[in-house]
């Protein structure tokens, strides 16, 4: 079981509704083509508190979806990484070549959060069954440098989380004079050895784990659009 520990004192709002599909769609959509300050994004990002931990999880692509820590692109013995103009050099270049992926936010069925943590409680009412068909509700945490949130969804709704040891962000690459970012999920076993990113689709149902239109995804589309950072 995952804790979070943490002693912010925030009100707590119930019932609140997600956004559109079509807007989840408009908000990926803007996204695609904005000029974003990676280095700024980057250093916001870091500091999500995912387990209280400062953590530097921007990661560079590589053969289309795999994905490499900056760390491990020096071997079995790397150099303490620092956000210092080294490491942003080696973001510049990953940029110019299958780019990068950074992680935005957290979204976990087994975290404990205490209630004076909690920025909003989202309980999903949208529901397609009848109230006495619904038994087992899941609380998902939903977590970014900017804020802690509760979703709630019953099981019956057919509604994909994430795992643990998922995380979304950003997938930001350079193509033909342009700059573009996705939405994405990094998906990874259990034992950390794939790590491959995956666009969020509005193709896909939003039953799907990484479906744009995913209620769950929608609240973290919001919330990573947040931390994000543009140029001036």
């Amino acid at each position: 079981m995952f804790i979070y520990k943490c002693f912010k004192k925030q009100s707590i709002i119930k019932g609140v509704k997600v956004i559109s599909d079509e807007k989840a769609i408009e908000i990926a959509s803007d996204i695609e083509k904005i000029d974003i300050d990676v280095k700024k994004t980057i250093e916001k990002a870091v500091t999500a508190g995912y387990l209280g931990v400062e953590h530097f999880y921007c990661t560079v692509i590589h053969e289309g979806t795999y994905t490499t820590p900056i760390d491990r692109l020096f071997g079995e013995n790397p150099p303490k990484i620092k956000l210092d103009n080294f490491y942003f050099d080696i973001i510049s270049k990953a940029l110019d070549d299958e780019g990068i992926y950074i992680s935005l936010a957290y979204c976990n069925g087994e975290m404990r959060v205490p209630g004076d943590a909690v920025d909003e409680i989202i309980e999903y009412d949208d529901y397609e069954l009848d109230e006495d068909e619904l038994y087992f509700q899941r609380h998902y945490v939903l977590l970014t440098s900017d804020a802690t949130k509760i979703f709630k969804i019953y099981e019956e709704e057919g509604i994909s989380g994430h795992r643990p040891t998922d995380d979304l962000g950003l997938i930001v690459k350079y193509d033909d004079g342009q700059y573009y970012s996705y939405f994405a999920v990094r998906s990874t076993d259990l034992c950390m050895s794939t790590l491959q990113v995956f666009p969020l689709s509005a193709d896909l149902a939003k039953e799907h784990e990484f479906s744009l239109i995913n209620p769950i995804n929608k609240v973290l589309i919001e919330m990573m659009k947040d931390v994000i950072v543009l140029k001036n």
